[in-house]
């Protein structure tokens, strides 16, 4: 809530006998900024007053009295509602100024202060190149991480790895073949993929190569020495990729992090004799099963036929580790739409378990990507890893660089721009990719396609980054004329008040991206926030930011300067860089 809204609720609260708390649930903005910058609509009160919303509204606005050098200029009834108005100067000490008081924390809380949420994300099966798809989850999980770190959440990063199971046994048959004829074979994860390929178009020819596979895994999990050090270096490896190829998204795991589906292995023998004591197991069919059908749902499955673990047995046995070792106010898997079922399975199996902190497990879901035709090829991002026709993270982001290359020698102003074109590149193009993961709710399906994603005058990353070079601009012409004692009194005009309401409504933002589980907020915000500046900034007649006037320039260089931090900030969290020329 922002603050001149509660404030606005503090005063109307007493005068109709509500709450401070309900009567800022009704506050909105009105449809026209000279109609007031929050109201109160009287809708509500016409029942228990018995009287004509417009004649409350009218009869409020005659009984409240304003301070002098208040929060509020004054309060009129428009129609049936009570509208307020925001005294400017007041406005813009209390976000121009904090803002550049205390530019780090902008917009932060500590409202999650001594609360411990657990992030799960990205999780990709590795030993192959990570797939375009996958940066949904870790885009995602990301900037949840880092917005409730901003909002004083102590956070934990999980990226629950697929490193474990039956494809590792046909990797190691696969690389023994190779072996035979190329001694020195290399494991890097595209040389690993090649292997998997080759193994199943075998397999096809050859059904033993499967029964071979299922031994060498049987080795892996007895801890047979040349089974584990195969696997060892297969994961090394992979892990080695991924971590660089995560630091492009400016995405950066602590290698506590890494804790996949081998971690649970010595631990699922024990949570499964929890679930059998607490009499949850049940045979089906030779399977071992948590029986869910009076909850609407199918069984929850923790052994196969053949003894073997599921994913379910890995999440429980992982959930177990987790609350026992961070107590968790909150764990969050963020984890595609098509898993709800899954995760619905599991949370209530560990609420059957006993475990109340089961209420506080949630799957952040998320829909698919696509990508417009053409783009890839033939290819498919969500195509089978097995035919080969995935696209990969690395290769979509090489193509958004080379796209993003042209875009900036095309548009360039300057000679240290074209001499920056390759770093800026880098920046403009992952930055396209990364938040178009954000340009809608998270539990959507979004259509990827280079024209939106590289538009720099659209709803995009290159647009705010555009936006924030921008300000950056302006404040270098100005010479950094930042007062040290603005007068506030000289950001007056209706442009300048509403891009100090948008800056008010910062804070907020983070709060309901918190709240949601939902970066696309924050995007949205910040795309809102660059509209409105740049609306003023278009308006030279009314709004030179740098004139023959000292102290109006000082003034509107500070409102520049709040607008640029915020929108850097902003894109911090989402994980994008922001450029100071482009």
């Amino acid at each position: 809530m922002s603050w001149y809204k509660r404030l606005a609720a503090e005063m109307v609260a007493p005068l109709v006998e509500m709450k401070a708390e309900e009567a800022a649930a009704q506050m909105a903005q009105p449809p026209r900024p000279e109609m007031g910058d929050i109201g109160f609509p009287c809708f509500t009160l016409a029942k228990k007053l018995k009287q004509a919303p417009a004649k409350i509204a009218a009869d409020l606005a005659s009984r409240i009295v304003f301070p002098e050098g208040g929060v509020f200029e004054d309060a009129k009834a428009v129609g049936p509602y009570l509208n307020f108005s925001l005294s400017p100067d007041i406005l813009a000490e209390k976000t121009v100024g904090v803002a550049l008081a205390n530019p780090r924390h902008w917009g932060r809380s500590e409202s999650g202060r001594g609360k411990t949420v657990i992030v799960e994300y990205s999780s990709p099966n590795i030993a192959k190149p990570l797939g375009v798809h996958h940066i949904r989850s870790t885009m995602i999980g990301a900037a949840l991480a880092r917005i409730y770190r901003a909002r004083g959440w102590k956070v934990v990063e999980m990226n629950f790895l697929g490193d474990w199971g039956t494809t590792f046994g046909q990797l190691m048959v696969a690389y023994k073949r190779e072996e035979e004829k190329n001694p020195g074979q290399p494991v890097d994860v595209r040389s690993l993929l090649q292997l998997y390929l080759k193994f199943h178009e075998a397999a096809d020819r050859d059904e033993t190569l499967k029964d071979e596979a299922r031994q060498w895994f049987l080795k892996l999990e007895q801890g047979d020495r040349e089974a584990l050090g195969l696997w060892k270096a297969f994961r090394d490896e992979s892990l080695k990729e991924l971590v660089k190829l995560y630091a492009r998204m400016n995405v950066h795991f602590p290698e506590s992090a890494f804790k996949g589906e081998a971690f649970c292995n010595d631990r699922m023998d024990g949570t499964i004799k929890r679930l059998g004591e607490k009499g949850l197991l049940k045979d089906s069919l030779g399977a071992t099963v948590v029986d869910l059908e009076a909850y609407g749902m199918p069984p929850c499955i923790i052994r196969k036929k053949d003894g073997a673990t599921i994913y379910a047995t890995r999440d429980l046995a992982s959930a177990e580790y987790r609350h026992e070792t961070y107590h968790f106010d909150k764990s969050l898997y963020v984890v595609a739409n098509q898993q709800e079922l899954h995760f619905r399975q599991v949370f209530k199996t560990l609420e059957l378990m006993g475990y109340d902190w089961a209420k506080n497990c949630e799957h952040v879901k998320f829909g698919m990507l696509a990508f417009g035709p053409g783009m890839f090829g033939e290819e498919a991002a969500t195509g089978s890893t097995r035919k080969g026709r995935v696209v990969f993270l690395e290769d979509a982001l090489d193509k958004a660089v080379e796209k993003a290359h042209a875009l900036i020698v095309e548009n360039a102003r300057g000679d240290e721009v074209l001499a920056n074109a390759a770093a800026l590149a880098e920046e403009v193009g992952v930055g396209a990719v990364v938040f178009s993961e954000f340009t809608q709710r998270r539990t959507k399906d979004v259509t990827f396609t280079w024209d939106k994603a590289l538009n720099l005058h659209g709803d995009s990353g290159p647009y705010l980054q555009y936006t924030h070079a921008r300000l950056s601009s302006v404040l270098r012409k100005g010479g950094d004329r930042l007062p040290e004692a603005p007068n506030w009194k000289r950001l007056a005009t209706r442009l300048e008040k509403e891009v100090m309401l948008k800056l008010a409504e910062y804070a907020d933002a983070l709060s309901l991206a918190e709240n949601e589980n939902e970066p696309s907020v924050a995007a949205a915000y910040l795309l809102e926030l660059a509209a409105v500046f740049n609306r003023m900034f278009a308006d030279k007649e009314n709004h030179r930011l740098i004139s023959d006037d000292a102290e109006l320039t000082s003034s509107r260089l500070a409102l520049v300067e709040a607008v640029r931090l915020t929108i850097a900030n902003g894109l911090e969290l989402l994980g994008l860089t922001a450029p100071i020329a482009m």
